[in-house]
């Protein structure tokens, strides 16, 4: 999926403005740069981006100039090769319309997202100095979705989330607060066992010397 031109034809503080970014180049990078002041908007337009992909937030903080009911952004993404204009309203069902005007299932652009949520796509793709700051710190505190994802990006460990999941799975079973049936209470359990059988059978000492005297005794009176 690659983002071609985007429009903001009512959002936020915008009114019919396009950001194009235009065709992909043949060979060589494809980096686009877009900067400006603060306030400029810049955050406006990657909200508008995921809103185009996942649908106007139900409480979009960027209805101040334009009411919901009128809300809406377009775009043109480059799908498997083709060229693909959508439309996004603000509204419960039917928000995605194709050139036309016509409603659209959200299959047509899902089907490109790789089963990813609006969420996980944001974590992956839309970083903005919070997450990544926050990243940071889950990083160094190994914790958090976003500090596995960087510290799995930084370390190239493709496989580092699900080697992760298998070794608290391993330790679940071993040891769970309060649970009857892990490795570790199960152990314990058999121990407590063997604790109870060895007191059983355990004679002192002095008992023993006893009992091997008498056992002399009657092997010289009877052998």
């Amino acid at each position: 999926m690659r983002l071609r031109r985007l429009d903001l034809i009512r959002y936020g503080k915008f009114t019919d403005r396009s950001i194009d970014f235009g065709p992909k180049p043949e060979s060589g990078p494809d980096l686009h740069i877009v900067f400006g002041l603060n306030e400029a908007g810049k955050s406006t337009a990657l909200s508008a981006y995921l809103d185009l992909l996942f649908g106007i937030e139900e409480r979009s903080r960027y209805n101040f100039l334009h009411e919901y009911s009128a809300m809406r952004i377009g775009g043109v993404l480059e799908l498997a090769g083709s060229e693909h204009t959508f439309t996004r309203t603000k509204q419960r069902s039917n928000s995605l319309l194709n050139a036309t005007g016509q409603p659209v299932s959200e299959v047509a652009i899902t089907a490109h997202l790789a089963g990813l949520s609006r969420d996980a796509y944001t974590t992956m793709f839309s970083l903005d100095d919070e997450t990544l700051e926050a990243g940071g710190k889950a990083i160094l505190e190994s914790r958090g979705d976003l500090g596995k994802l960087l510290f799995t990006a930084s370390a190239g460990l493709g496989n580092a989330s699900d080697t992760l999941n298998a070794l608290e799975a391993e330790a679940d079973a071993l040891y769970r607060k309060q649970a009857h049936g892990t490795e570790l209470a199960l152990l314990k359990k058999r121990l407590v066992d063997v604790k109870s059988r060895r007191d059983a059978i355990d004679t002192l000492a002095s008992t023993y010397e006893g009992l091997e005297a008498e056992r002399l005794d009657a092997a010289q009176q009877y052998g």
